[in-house]
């Protein structure tokens, strides 16, 4: 597999950060034109904080290169094959979590447990999965 060259990268990550922007803005704008101006704010606001953090990543990566932290290189868009490894392998963990996550939230709802409760608590348990198996995987490769 051929590795794409700086520029080609560079492109592809501001045209994707500047379709997330779009995505934002319009869900924004969807939000709040049902009435839900409130709600409309956070997603603008997160979303803005999101796409700012990784233009932060992104210039870090790019500046400083190899002395770069393996997470802001991969947010970045410019990461080597051990951070492609490690991004994976996170990954993959999640995926694995998911899959013990799923019976046993059926089973936290089956014995009572507030279903909304519960579909709100798995996005950040795999969320928390995330953060923390790419730091260890991180520092023990």
């Amino acid at each position: 597999m051929s590795t794409p060259d700086a520029r080609t990268r560079r492109l592809v990550w501001w045209g994707t950060v500047l379709a997330g922007l779009g995505v934002v803005l319009v869900l924004a704008a969807v939000t709040a034109a049902g009435g839900e101006r409130d709600t409309a704010a956070g997603l603008l606001t997160g979303g803005l904080l999101v796409l700012a953090l990784a233009a932060l990543a992104r210039v870090r990566s790019v500046r400083r290169g190899a002395d770069a932290a393996t997470a802001s290189r991969v947010v970045g868009g410019e990461p080597d094959e051990r951070d492609r490894l490690v991004y994976q392998r996170a990954a993959a963990a999640v995926g694995v979590s998911a899959f013990v996550a799923a019976p046993v939230a059926m089973l936290a709802t089956l014995f009572g447990a507030d279903a909304e409760a519960v579909l709100g608590a798995l996005p950040w348990v795999f969320i928390v999965v995330g953060v923390v198996s790419f730091v260890v995987i991180d520092r023990r490769s």
